[in-house]
């Protein structure tokens, strides 16, 4: 798939990828998620769901290492199911486009080079590209590395959600025609502190900026609605 250009320079490249890398991304989701060994925090996916990906229901994005080994990806999902459809979770008509970062993997070896914020951005950019508007993802709250990348990429929470066998869920969404701005009257809220940010997100407070705390838990800024 040539829509998303290589970009080289580093340790690692990045490219679009397509369906003759379907086995090879799958075998690396599948070594990702035994990494992790927490199903209730990463979900984990079917090889029809990456074949429909790659066939024309979205974008995934490939990190190469210098020896050309794929040691990560990252899903954009265009064609949503019902199922993944959060437009009525997110105040958005049903002719509103919307399309999900529909999750990623880096396998462990190369964590800690940036892989993962990386296919974030390469993902926006690549939704700016198409002209899309609205996106979305999903992130268990304690996958604190999946929503602090999120976070810092100006997605906001806008919800908990249960997903995915009763898993809780942050449901994060980025206007891409509207700026990050994160400034106004908010509280913070631990990440484990589930019952507030229920509260907070139903009365339409938006959880836009996290930090550590002495401790080593992390917690949300939430700010309150304009």
């Amino acid at each position: 798939m040539g829509d998303i250009e290589a970009l080289t320079g580093g340790p690692v490249s990045f490219a679009g990828l397509g369906l003759g890398d379907l086995d090879t991304v799958f075998a690396l989701h599948r070594a990702a998620i035994d990494a992790v060994g927490r199903p209730d925090l990463i979900k984990p996916e079917s090889l029809d769901f990456f074949r429909r990906i790659l066939s024309g229901g979205g974008r995934v994005v490939g990190a190469f290492d210098r020896g050309g080994e794929l040691v990560g990806y990252g899903v954009l999902q265009l064609e949503l199911p019902p199922s993944e459809d959060a437009r009525p979770l997110l105040g958005l008509s049903p002719g509103q486009d919307l399309s999900k970062l529909a999750g990623a993997s880096v396998l462990p070896h190369a964590w800690g080079e940036g892989i993962h914020d990386a296919l974030i951005g390469l993902r926006i950019e690549e939704a700016r590209r198409l002209g899309l508007t609205h996106l979305y993802a999903t992130a268990a709250p304690g996958n604190a590395r999946s929503w602090e990348n999120l976070l810092d990429a100006g997605f906001a929470v806008r919800g908990l959600i249960q997903k995915y066998g009763g898993h809780m869920r942050y449901l994060l969404y980025r206007d891409l025609s509207a700026g990050g701005e994160t400034a106004g009257r908010g509280v913070w809220c631990g990440a484990d502190e589930t019952e507030l940010q229920l509260e907070l997100t139903a009365a339409g407070w938006s959880g836009v900026r996290w930090r550590k705390r002495e401790d080593g838990s992390r917690e949300l800024w939430y700010r309150e609605p304009a």
